[in-house]
């Protein structure tokens, strides 16, 4: 295979791995011992994207051995510092850095912006670090190219922080940003927006905040659970909303304690090695959404006393009998009801922050939901019923709540007619609010330019909008759901409904990534090494009037059990 073609392929990042998954198939089934030294290098792209760090450098240090110095040398070697850095093994750096630019004029020119770029990224990593020199870019070519471009702006922009010129950073990484977007290139998008928003949190929160937006659309939109740039980002995303105390810390700490329980336990161990701090104050921002009662706290307790005597409103006014009040704060009751508390709260005024109570922030967000749902239960009512089935299906196939929602039984109530107020609760509540979420795209330069004002949120004012890491997905399912041939749309559910737990995620994952890689270009792309739709799911596409390339694109997402897995759930669905 030819170096230059592979290297056009792999600048679009990890997002290009089902295409590399292609690949390997293709050069495996025509010559595996010829094609022996691409396969371990896009082995080892993979290690890397899973952080499977030490088993990658193994297999780059025996390529290393066999390879001749020639351009599949150099990828590995750009490869090897990459993850050096990453394990922040500075005399290793040191050494294979010194070698990409010892022997920079010997690699191929369409090679050297790949090289520029990693050594800028490098150097302004460790800037700190006098061995490493400041990098120059050698000639103004490499940056035309637009993943080069966009990644030697993100080194300028880390360059810029270095200097605490955050300004500056923060305007390379959004024109980063602009042009990795046309690639695109998922990764360096993120990075970018992650960038500005853990940059800015101490130097301008509120502009970090707005950031958080884009970050949680696009990483929703991209990245499957597991990936550690989730977890990443959902990180920024808590501290920077956490120090503005803004509601949607609640649903980020959610969304990360949902995709940590779906780790395995060598995937769980690194990632709660790396993100204790999140992971410590879990407990005090995730809640569900059930009606039980709560525990009568010190902290409960405190906090009401506190307000009450603030505010010194008489108890008869409270909708509270004098002697449930009494004996919540003198903690001779254990439990408080949910009904209590809330008339509790509606009596009084105070601000919230990210220590007031969970169980509070807990009515508040039940109280809101209930506020949305008067209107937008008729709005849901007013839709066509094939609309109200394919929306709420939607909203469903994205959201963390729903397995606590029976979707046979709900779309039978939209069959029948009977769907009523009395008969959701508040998770079904929730997953209706959702249909009607809209995603409030912003135009980047206002983001920069709009001075953002501190926002005080009240027991009175607070509301709980749709985290933007839905609204991604949701704009992502959208497309599979739009192709879906209506009139087996009831079929497609009744079958996916039959699925455990397991193959329902498998199908929700094939569904996500048919979205994501609608729009993918092909045209860097061989025909060759374009993906075809196998004929293990060619009857599953036809049934169900799927688009061939993004279907073909979403099969090679997976791999190896999950792919033989995969294979095996599309014969429930009556092909």
């Amino acid at each position: 295979m030819n170096i230059k073609l592979l290297d056009k392929i792999v600048n679009k990042g990890q997002f290009i791995r089902p295409i590399l998954n292609y690949v390997v198939h293709y050069l495996e089934s025509d010559r595996s011992d010829k094609n022996k030294h691409i396969v371990n290098y896009i082995n080892v792209l993979k290690l890397k994207w899973d952080v499977k760090y030490d088993e990658a450098l193994e297999i780059i240090d025996e390529e290393l051995q066999e390879l001749k110095k020639g351009g599949l040398y150099c990828l590995i070697l750009v490869e090897k510092i990459g993850i050096l850095v990453n394990l922040s093994r500075n005399e290793e750096i040191k050494e294979v850095f010194n070698q990409l630019k010892e022997e920079f004029e010997k690699f191929p020119k369409y090679l050297r912006g790949i090289v520029v770029e990693n050594l800028k990224n490098v150097r302004e990593l460790n800037f700190e670090e006098k061995d490493l020199q400041t990098i120059r870019v050698w000639s103004e070519s490499y940056e035309n190219a637009p993943a080069t471009k966009g990644f030697i702006l993100l080194s300028k922009a880390r360059g810029k922080k270095n200097e605490e010129r955050y300004e500056e950073a923060v305007c390379l990484n959004v024109e980063a940003f602009k042009v990795l977007k046309t690639i695109p290139h998922p990764s360096g998008m993120v990075q970018a927006l992650n960038n500005i928003s853990w940059w800015l949190k101490d130097a301008n929160k509120e502009k970090a905040l707005a950031f958080t937006f884009p970050l949680g659309f696009y990483l929703g939109y991209y990245f499957d659970d597991n990936n550690f740039k989730v977890f990443n980002s959902l990180d920024t995303m808590f501290q920077v909303q956490k120090n503005n105390n803004d509601p949607l810390v609640y649903e980020s700490a959610f969304i990360f304690s949902k995709c940590l329980s779906q780790l395995n336990k060598v995937e769980g161990e690194s990632i709660k090695n790396t993100f204790k701090d999140i992971i410590n104050q879990l407990k005090y921002f995730v809640f569900n959404l059930d009606n039980n009662q709560h525990r009568s706290t010190p902290k409960l307790r405190d906090f009401i006393r506190k307000e009450l005597g603030k505010e010194k409103i008489p108890i008869d006014s409270m909708n509270v009998s004098e002697r449930t009040l009494k004996e919540f704060l003198s903690a001779k009751t254990k439990h408080i009801q949910p009904n209590t508390l809330r008339n509790i709260l509606d009596a009084l005024e105070f601000e919230i922050d990210t220590s007031t109570p969970i169980c509070i922030i807990k009515e508040l967000k039940k109280k809101d939901i209930d506020k949305k749902f008067e209107v937008n239960l008729e709005k849901f009512k007013n839709l066509p019923k094939e609309r109200q089935v394919s929306e709420l299906f939607t909203s469903y196939l994205v959201h963390y709540y729903k397995e606590e929602i029976n979707l046979k039984k709900i779309i039978k109530e939209i069959q029948d007619d009977s769907l009523i107020e009395e008969r959701c609760d508040y998770y079904k509540k929730e997953l209706i609010n959702s249909i009607f979420e809209r995603n409030q795209r912003k135009d980047f330069d206002s983001l920069l330019t709009n001075v953002q004002k501190p926002k005080i949120y009240t027991n009175k004012n607070i509301t709980f909008n749709e985290h933007p890491f839905y609204l991604g997905r949701k704009d992502a399912v959208k497309r599979f759901i739009k192709d879906l041939n209506k009139k087996n749309l009831k079929e497609f559910m009744e079958n996916y409904i039959g699925l455990d737990t397991r193959q329902k995620k498998t199908i929700e994952k094939f569904v996500m990534n048919y979205g994501r890689y609608y729009d993918l270009k092909v045209k860097n792309i061989p025909k060759e090494f374009t993906p075809k739709v196998p004929k293990e799911i060619d009857p599953f596409v036809k049934k169900y009037t799927l688009k061939r390339k993004p279907s073909a694109v979403s099969f090679y997402v997976f791999e190896g059990e999950e792919r033989e897995e995969l294979v095996e759930i599309v014969k429930a669905f009556g092909i």
